[in-house]
This record gives structure tokens, sequence and C-alpha cells, in this order.
């Protein structure tokens, strides 16, 4: 009797066993299809996005991109009105100079059609010059020209004559405008390259 319940059991186990597994099999077949099923309305839902040119100019929506900074060490005159070619006085002084670009002036070109997208920088320009005015340092020809007013005057000089010798440096401006463009690069590759990789970037 107890051979005959052995293996009336072991049957009884192995029916059960294949249950189950029929019970999983059917288990797996419905959630691949669910799983098919909405990957379709997924698709359906979200078509690719395009690459217009609204959707660049938003990523570098700044007024204003400073891309070198330089301290600039120089020396203004300062000549008396009536007679311009004998300075009043001479300043030194130390200057903080930043050039960059214009963001507004940027321009972007996007052809979907043999898929490059271009964007042209304008001219790099001196966007800002901080005279220090604790270098200032003064030597006087014109001992009148040292009124209380002097400091302002000469700071104006400074300023001036900051920006006109860093507009003839082409150093500056040129390292300025190879940081913009790597800015640009920068900003810009990450979104095209996750919206379609096939896109060409060319930054003029």
């Amino acid at each position: 009797f107890s051979i005959m319940n052995a293996t009336k059991k072991r049957k009884i186990t192995k029916k059960g066993y294949l249950l189950l597994g029929a019970i999983l099999i059917c288990i797996l077949i419905s959630l691949t299809a669910f799983l098919i099923t909405q990957q379709k309305k997924s698709s359906a839902v979200s078509p690719p996005e395009v690459i217009t040119v609204s959707t660049l100019e938003k990523i570098i929506n700044v007024k204003e991109l400073s891309t070198f900074t330089a301290v600039y060490n120089g020396i203004a005159s300062v000549g008396d009105t009536e007679n311009d070619e004998q300075p009043d006085y001479y300043v030194s002084y130390e200057a903080r100079v930043k050039a960059g670009i214009v963001m507004d002036d940027v321009q972007i070109a996007v052809d979907n059609n043999n898929k490059v997208i271009t964007v042209t920088l304008p001219k790099v320009e001196i966007t800002e010059i901080n005279v220090d005015i604790s270098s200032l340092d003064f030597i006087f020809y014109n001992l009148k020209a040292n009124t209380s007013s002097v400091t302002q005057e000469a700071y104006k000089a400074c300023e001036d004559d900051a920006k006109e010798e860093v507009e003839t440096q082409e150093a500056i401006l040129t390292l300025a405008k190879q940081n913009a463009v790597n800015i640009i690069k920068a900003l810009t590759s990450p979104i095209v390259e996750q919206l379609d990789a096939e896109y060409q970037l060319v930054i003029e």
C-alpha cells in the first residue's frame, strides 16, 4: 500500500509541474503581446523630432557671450585742449578686458535634406573694459591739470586707450573667436546628436 501511495503522489506532482509550466507560458505570451502593443502605441504618439532653427536658438539663448578675458597694462596720455601735441599728463593703468560676440547676431541655417546645420558667428568685439581705478598712476607735465576731477577724466581716457589698443591685437580677437566656436559647439552638439546623430554641425 505504501509503494502505491508514493507512486500516486509522484504522478500528482508531475501533473502539477506541467500545469504550472503551462500557466507560465500563457503569462509570458500575454506579457509579450502587451509590450508589443504598448510599443506600437508609443511610436504612434511620439513621432521623431525634427531639428529646427528655433530649437537651436533656444539652446544659445543668451544676450552676450564673453569668450576671452585678458589683463592689459597700458599708459594713456591726456593732452592740453589748446595744444594736443603736449599732454597735460600721462597715466598708467591696469584693465581687465573681455572679448566676445553678440548672440543676437548669430545666424543659424538648417538644411534638413542634406542634414547640415550651419552656425555663422558675428565678428568678435570688445564687450567689456574694467579699469582698476586703484591702479592709476600719474605723471603730470601741467600741474594745473591735477584737480579734484582728474581721476574721473583719467579713468575715461584709460578706457578709451585700452579699447583702442586691444582692438588692434589680433591674437586676442583670434582666441576669442576660437573660444566662441568651441562654446557654441559644446552647447549644440549634444542636442543635435540626441535628436539625430546623422546631422553635421558647421560653425563659421
